[in-house]
């Protein structure tokens, strides 16, 4: 299918991954036989959305001459942790085993994710699968310290302009990792520190500067103790923009998308 009626754009067409979890793939208008490519991991708290989550930063990256492959998972909706990073792992080997049948560069294969999906993107990366790049946008990166918060956020009221749903958020997370246990060791951080980290990719971590979401310093927490390890980490803070703003289309979102598109071509090269 056309992702729209220029025949310059890119086009996506969709497959079943793995049983029966689809995958959107995204292909540059004019396709090299190895291209980079990116999975995207697409966020909800863990527990909704899907592949189609990411499109308007999918379609930049695609327009650019990167394949993107937007994947399914099984997510709190019908698994635990650690099942939907085990799948992104899975996704990785698929695209790799598969690159050349879709015109991608086995070793040039990174991982990006939206909100949750960055935190699972962050975690297959570092214990599970090596890639030379990870992008996380806005991501909550330590599932507990995210919970508690959205717990000590019950019943306030929320500000005007502000997607926030503190409820959702602690039932979601409570679905997917089933204990607070569970939810502590999927910590970013404390993966790193506990030298649980089996890779180390450059990672790009993108802040929203008024995240009613995603404490901001999670990210800073994270970003420090990845480059005490020797980790190399870029933390971009969007000044003044809510949680999910690289999905619009916006001056800021494209602005997002232009830096993405940078740092994908730069880090794949």
């Amino acid at each position: 299918m056309s992702a729209g009626s220029d025949a310059a754009e890119p086009m996506w067409h969709e497959v079943a991954w793995r049983d029966e979890l689809l995958a959107r793939i995204y292909v540059p208008p004019v396709a090299t036989r190895r291209a980079a490519a990116v999975i995207d991991v697409h966020g909800g708290a863990w527990s909704s959305q899907d592949r189609t989550l990411g499109e308007n930063y999918n379609l930049a990256l695609a327009a650019s001459g990167c394949h993107v492959v937007a994947i399914d998972f099984r997510d709190g909706r019908v698994a635990r942790h650690p099942a939907a990073s085990d799948d992104v792992i899975a996704a990785v080997d698929w695209v790799r085993s598969n690159g050349p049948t879709l015109g991608i560069d086995p070793g040039r294969v990174g991982l990006i994710g939206s909100s949750s999906g960055g935190h699972l993107a962050l975690y297959a990366a570092l214990t599970g699968v090596e890639v030379p790049f990870v992008g996380a946008f806005w991501p909550p990166v330590d599932p507990f310290a995210r919970a508690r918060y959205a717990t000590t956020m019950l019943g306030k009221p929320v500000p005007q302009g502000q997607r926030f749903d503190a409820v959702n958020l602690v039932r979601s997370t409570e679905a997917y990792f089933g204990t607070e246990a569970a939810m502590a060791e999927a910590s970013i951080a404390e993966v790193v520190r506990n030298g649980r980290a089996r890779h180390l990719p450059f990672l790009w971590l993108v802040r929203a500067g008024d995240d009613l979401n995603v404490p901001s310093a999670l990210l800073d927490e994270l970003a420090a103790t990845y480059r005490a390890v020797g980790g190399t980490v870029e933390l971009t803070d969007y000044r003044d923009q809510k949680h999910g703003f690289g999905h619009g289309k916006g001056p800021i979102a494209q602005q997002f998308q232009a830096d993405l598109v940078a740092r994908v071509h730069a880090a794949l090269a």
